[in-house]
């Protein structure tokens, strides 16, 4: 790694905030009230994941965590690193009545997730904690080490470099024949100079792994069955889509907003859909027991 760069395990919360789709977090609460959802006594949580979610794929995404742990139950328990504004978290928990602790860096984003799950009446199945997995006290986490069923993560790995004592700590949190199920970006081709340069300053990512070197660090780190999917082509058109859907959409994002949160998320979901579109960066979804 180069001298400087910043990670999450190094600088902490203030810098991954250069990464625009973490910023304007009252845009939740604007588009509840837009909604008029923001009043009522029950917000669906169901209907929320249309809002809070950050990952790609709605929903689908989360049945197929429910597919890969084998139909997780009321006995079972989650553990969500870098979980946002928490929605795969609740509509996880909703579906299938497990628990999940939910794990989020982002001081601003962690109250805004913790709200949320209190205005869905799921705050007796998520719970939410505000830390770096690198450096949190794992006894804090639900009961601790070897007490977690699964291990999620949707698009979060890719912020930290220190890739080999992350997995080992999502390892030391699962269960013997615990699942970790992670959405994460890796290097299909070298990049070019703008695209590592993109890729750090708007998706606060460098030092991506390739497909080899991912699953090295996976099998060193203490995980069999390792299933690397390539998601890229998927990917690609999901992102190029919703960006061609939010351009559409500008005028009543506007009204909703403001001007200076939709230039910002533009900003953003044009870095991104450039990058998926350059060929060199790729999509993996990983499923891994312990």
């Amino acid at each position: 790694m180069a001298p400087n760069t910043p990670t999450v395990s190094d600088d902490g919360a203030d810098n991954i905030k250069t990464m625009k789709l973490y910023t304007n977090v009252e845009r939740i609460k604007n588009e509840l009230k837009f909604r008029n959802m923001l009043s009522s006594e029950f917000i669906d949580p169901i209907a929320l994941s249309e809002i809070d979610s950050m990952h790609y794929m709605g929903n689908s995404a989360i049945q197929d965590i429910v597919q890969a742990m084998n139909n997780p139950g009321s006995y079972s328990r989650v553990l969500d690193i870098g979980s946002g504004f928490g929605g795969p978290a609740r509509v996880l928990s909703a579906t299938s009545k497990c628990t999940t602790v939910a794990l989020e860096l982002q001081q601003d984003i962690h109250e805004m997730a913790e709200y949320l799950t209190k205005r869905c009446n799921l705050d007796n199945f998520v719970t939410h904690e505000q830390g770096d997995i690198l450096s949190i006290d794992l006894v804090t986490l639900g009961g601790g080490a070897s007490s977690f069923d699964g291990v999620i993560s949707f698009l979060v790995f890719l912020h930290i470099s220190e890739k080999m004592p992350l997995l080992e700590r999502c390892a030391e949190m699962l269960k013997p024949g615990g699942t970790i199920f992670v959405e994460d970006y890796f290097l299909r081709y070298p990049l070019s100079v703008s695209e590592e340069k993109s890729l750090l300053e708007d998706v606060f990512a460098k030092d991506l792994p390739t497909r080899e070197e991912y699953i090295s660090h996976l099998e060193a780190s203490g995980f069999h069955k390792v299933q690397f999917i390539d998601k890229t082509s998927e990917w690609a058109s999901y992102v190029s889509e919703r960006l061609a859907g939010f351009v559409a959409k500008r005028d009543k994002f506007v009204k909703v907003h403001g001007e200076p949160t939709y230039v910002s998320l533009l900003h953003f979901y044009k870095a991104v859909a450039a990058l998926f579109g350059g060929g060199n960066l790729g999509g993996v979804r990983i499923i891994a027991e312990k």
